[in-house]
Parts: C-alpha cells; structure tokens; sequence
C-alpha cells in the first residue's frame, strides 16, 4: 500500500480490509455506482430515455471492462476518467452510449465516488473504534480503584487510579466520535452540478436529480453543489486527525510509561520478540512506533489539505489532484493508526505493583493538596498552601520524609496519619472510581451501531447518577 511507516509486523496485522478500500478495483467499482446512479435518476427525472438508462446500468459492471483498452485510453487522453467514459460508451452502444455521464463533469464523479469509498471504509473504522472502546471500558473497570501517581507537567501531582486515566482516554475518543458523525454529514455528499455547480447542462431538474442520486448512493448532498468547496473534506480529514490524536496519547503514554524509570504500562510481551540487533536485552514498543509516526504523519496531510482548499475560482485541477490523491492516504492512514491501537489496548499489561511503588516515591507528598485542604479548614487555604509547601521543599532539602515534615504542622499528628493510612489503602483522591466504573460501564458493551448516540447521553448522564 506504501502509506504507512512498516515495522516488522505490518504484514501480519489485521487490517479487516482497509488495505483495499481505496484500490483500482474498489475505485472503479465506486465510479461505476455513481455513473450508475446518475443515469438511473435521470432516468426517473426524464432527463434521457429509460431504455438507455438501462443498458447503461447493464454496463456498469466492473467485470465488463476493458482493462487493455483502459491503459491505452489513459496514454492517448491524459485524463483520469475520459477512458472509463469511452468504455462505457463502447458498450452502451451507439444507440444508447450518447446518454452516458449526461451533463455531469469528472470532478462529480471522482469526487463522489472518492467519498463513496470513504463513506465505506468509515464502517470498518467504526467497528475497530467500538473495539478500542470495549477494550479500554474492561480495563477501566478492572483497575477503577489502582492507585498510580497522577502527574502534570512529568512531575507527580495527586494520586488518580489506572481506571480514571482509561476513562480520560475514553472521553476522548467519544469527543472524536461526536465530531467525526458530525462532519460525516457534510462530508459524505454527493457533488452533481456540473462544469461550475450551477446545472449549466441540466437546468432546474438538476437539484431534485442530485438529490435522487444522493439517496440511491445512500450520502448527502452538496447544498451548492460548487466543484471548489472543500471545507466539508478537511473537517473530515481534521475529525479523523483528532481521532488518530486518541490515539496517540494512549500510545505516547504507554511508550513512556514503559520505559525502566516508569515501568507501569507495557506492551504485551510476545515470546522471542526482539528490540536490538546489538543490545540483546531490549524489548521495544513496536506498536508504539506504528501509531505515533502514523499520527504526525496525518496532521501534516490535515495541514496540507487546508493550506491548498482556498485555490480560487470555480475549480482548480492542481488542488483537485491533491484532495483526490490525499483521500485515501488519509483514510489508509486512519486505518493503521487503528488496528495497532486496538492490538495495544487489547493486551495492554497493567503492572500495578510498579504502580505503587512509584506512588509511594515522594513519601506522602503526593498528599500535599489534602494536607493544604486539611489545613485550610483552620486556617484558611492560602495559609494552608502556604505551610504544606514550606514543609515540602523542607523535606527535600534536609532529604528527610515529608510525612515526618509536616509532623511539625498544626493538626500535623493526624495529617500523617490520615495520609499513611491512604498510602497503605487506595491511596486515591476525588471521584477516581466513580469515573471509570460509569465511563468503563458506558463502553464495555458498545457495538459499532451505538458509536453515534454515546455521547449525546454520557454527561448528563454521569451528573444524574446517584452520588
């Protein structure tokens, strides 16, 4: 396909067919059913006779073509759909091959064909999203009550559970779920309108036949259908981008909570994988590698494609060329991102030992923001803050514990003793456990076909439960 950055198991991934959604057959099939339609809604509208709209139809069979006569067609002509066009004609007839691509221009059907085809592949994605999000609700409830170390800015700031982290991380796939439905229904739509989108050649049928061939392709429509808007292109292209991203921040977190100085979260460790071919000891997150150049490699498409959808006028071919080539490396591009981050999160290894130890590493300073709330019961919270900070540089200044810093803090007796006894139980601040469980809950049962409705009822529905 050569879209993707290989690693050594590329080939041996599951790609559930995305591999041959955009290939020369499935594209020829895509322009196919839109010619198809075209003439059948034509027909209908009675734009050319009925009998030729059928032999048309007929012809419109993949099977049928004239791959040799093809190759040629594009040597002599120089142009992406003329030989199609002429092949169809060719077998039409010359009674009815006249009525073939009737008042329409390449551009609609490429175009629409193109987002066809990415319409398609958007129900495979779909199905490997529902899966990422099964994956990540059974780890959710799983570890609802793990205690690990929050941390912002890389440094540790208040205990969280490995739970609430795969809840942060189902949210935001269900925000990139929200968005990409969303753009989905500006996106998929069909673009009939001829040389410049007015219906030059077609006239006042030209709305309703655009709309009969929408409905037979099963997309939208173009409210305009102008052959120089491709707004809807890059808010599915910058959807999908934000959904790879998802994606990314659970494969970053994951590559770096790997490493020996974390040891939290790993890879699943396959039997005689090798990391180095001249350091024997390492083991390497090779579907790390996969989904984190994958994603750099789509915002540059995503920026790319926004920086040339301004070209002015009524059309332009240079930009045409772009959007048409840049589709399917997109939506390809997706699909990796995908299948490897639904193979990481489903054997995902979960060290929870590692977990707490690393919790345990600042000495109950972790604590710190309870120790100031705590505190500021009393003494008003900007004093708390205030005392609590003064006794952990302290603490690390004299390398001591900053359980026994705080020892010297008012009510400091049983602030140590409140948090030692958090560190021997959960050791979680806040609603952690309620997040994943309600959030682990929403997705763990999830199937493609519920992808739509989730997030229209999951907030709401958290703010309702019973505390």
């Amino acid at each position: 396909m050569g879209t993707e950055f290989n690693d050594a198991l590329s080939s041996q991934y599951d790609y559930r067919g995305l591999r041959e959604a955009f290939s020369p057959a499935s594209t020829y099939h895509a322009f196919l059913d839109v010619e198809k339609a075209v003439a059948s809604a034509q027909a209908e509208l009675g734009m050319i006779p009925a009998a030729s709209a059928e032999v048309i139809i007929q012809n419109c069979r993949y099977e049928r073509l004239d791959m040799d006569r093809l190759a040629k067609g594009y040597s002599t002509t120089r142009h992406p759909l003329m030989p199609l066009i002429n092949e169809l004609v060719r077998l039409c007839g010359p009674a009815h091959g006249g009525y073939v691509h009737w008042g329409i221009t390449t551009q609609n059907v490429v175009q629409t064909g193109l987002l066809l085809l990415a319409k398609r592949a958007q129900e495979t994605l779909d199905v490997i999203v529902a899966d990422i999000l099964r994956h990540l609700g059974r780890h959710a409830r799983t570890h609802a009550t793990t205690a690990m170390a929050g941390r912002t800015h890389y440094r540790h700031a208040v205990p969280i559970t490995f739970g609430f982290k795969v809840a942060v991380w189902i949210e935001e796939f269900l925000q990139a779920i929200d968005r990409l439905h969303e753009a989905q229904k500006r996106a998929f739509a069909v673009m009939t309108g001829g040389a410049v989108g007015c219906f030059s050649a077609l006239g006042k049928k030209g709305p309703a036949f655009q709309s009969r061939v929408a409905e037979l392709l099963g997309m939208e429509e173009m409210a305009i259908p102008s052959r120089a808007i491709r707004s809807h292109i890059c808010e599915y292209v910058n959807a999908l981008s934000l959904l790879a991203a998802a994606c990314h921040k659970i494969a970053e977190e994951i590559y770096q909570s790997g490493s020996e100085e974390y040891g939290e979260l790993h890879e699943q460790r396959v039997e005689g994988s090798i990391g180095s071919s001249t350091m024997p000891q390492k083991i390497n997150p090779i579907l790390g590698y996969g989904i984190i150049s994958g994603s750099n490699k789509l915002y540059a498409l995503a920026g790319m494609l926004m920086a040339s959808a301004h070209r002015p006028f009524e059309s332009d071919g240079s930009t045409n060329q772009l959007f048409e080539d840049s589709l399917a490396e997109v939506v390809q591009t997706v699909g990796e991102i995908l299948v490897r981050t639904e193979l990481l999160v489903r054997d995902l290894d979960v060290d929870t030992i590692r977990m707490r130890e690393n919790l345990d590493l600042s000495q109950g300073a972790i604590f710190g923001e309870m120790a100031m709330m705590r505190l500021g019961e009393t003494l008003g919270k900007h004093m708390g803050h205030e005392l609590v900070h003064e006794a952990a540089i302290a603490a690390q200044t004299k390398g001591v514990s900053f359980l026994d810093e705080i020892l010297h803090l008012p009510g400091g007796t049983s602030l140590r003793a409140e948090i030692k006894h958090r560190l021997e139980g959960n050791g979680a601040n806040g609603i952690c456990a309620e997040y994943a469980i309600y959030f682990g809950s929403l997705v763990e049962d999830l199937t493609m076909n519920s992808l739509p409705a989730i997030g229209e009822r999951r907030i709401n529905a958290f703010l309702k439960a019973e505390p």
